[in-house]
């Protein structure tokens, strides 16, 4: 009888191992992970006319509005949720306009197309007039975005904040 125990003892341990090994695996698999934000493409929606209300002058300004399609990937087996923010958009270090993401949420496994309206203020850029007029010549622009987007991911009770830069 004894004998009959020594060796059933060897496979229940391999098959604890083996179960825990698979749980392991299961848990990695499944762990909540950051989401993927990034820029398709900037697309030029067109010109917005206004007046500058801030100088004694009456200046007309002529501000210029983009159109961003963000590409968002949500790597999780669970859906995501994120608030709404704000992104910065700088041409050769100087701030020149913004654009509103706004909260949403996304589906497990998927990938979504954002489009957010940028706007770029008029008076900033007759700043680096003779630096846009080279580049919309050339047909080429370096803008720097910077945003912060801020959400969570949902797993029963296992939450994962993220802040995505």
């Amino acid at each position: 009888m004894r004998d009959l125990e020594k060796k059933a003892f060897p496979a229940t341990a391999g098959a604890v191992a083996l179960c825990c090994a698979f749980a392991g695996v299961t848990l990695f698999r499944i762990r909540p992970r950051d989401p993927i934000f990034e820029v398709l493409s900037i697309t030029f929606k067109g010109f917005k006319f206004r007046f500058c209300t801030d100088s004694p002058l009456l200046l007309a300004i002529i501000d210029a509005e983009l159109i961003l399609s963000i590409k968002v990937i949500n790597p999780n087996v669970l859906p995501i949720e994120y608030t709404s923010t704000v992104m910065d958009i700088f041409y050769h270090g100087d701030l020149l306009g913004q654009a509103k993401v706004d909260e949403g949420s996304q589906d497990a496994n998927s990938q979504e197309v954002l489009k957010v309206v940028a706007k770029l203020d008029g008076l900033e850029m007759t700043n680096h007039l003779a630096q846009l007029v080279s580049d919309v010549k050339n047909r080429e622009m370096n803008l720097h975005s910077v945003v912060t987007i801020k959400g969570n991911a949902r797993l029963w009770k296992w939450t994962h904040a993220f802040e995505v830069m």
